[in-house]
């Protein structure tokens, strides 16, 4: 059985700890909570430059397959394209790496004028 579950939220860092709760409420997964941080706390930081804005999260959970889509419709940003300039040794921009990595799917797309960004994880441990 799947349900859909939203939250609207200001996007601001302080309200991060309100975010983790509502996620931990229905899925306890580190993993997943490591990626809801890394997004959320990069659409707060970014998002908004000159503006305040909001940032809702529509996360559905059936059986063991996990999906969080995060809608903002600040500054156009599609994370799939972007590619650290940084050195190595220096902090920052590895966020949407470990993204990708923890996740199954990540798709992003920009429509009527808000960055959506869906990601999927089957939660099931398989055996190696």
């Amino acid at each position: 059985m799947s349900h859909e579950l939203r939250l609207k939220v200001p996007a601001d860092i302080a309200q991060y700890p309100k975010v983790l709760d509502w996620v931990e409420s229905v899925v306890s997964s580190s993993q997943i909570q490591l990626v809801v941080e890394e997004i959320f706390i990069n659409i707060c930081s970014y998002a908004y430059p000159e503006k305040q804005g909001e940032v809702e999260i529509v996360l559905s959970k059936n059986g063991d397959d996990v999906e969080i889509e995060f809608i903002d419709d600040g500054a156009e940003f599609n994370p799939l394209e972007y590619r650290r300039q940084k050195p190595i040794d220096e902090p920052g921009g590895f966020g949407i790496y470990i993204v990708n990595h923890l996740m199954d799917d990540v798709q992003y797309e920009r429509r009527n004028e808000q960055n959506r960004l869906k990601l999927k994880k089957n939660l099931i441990v398989k055996n190696t």
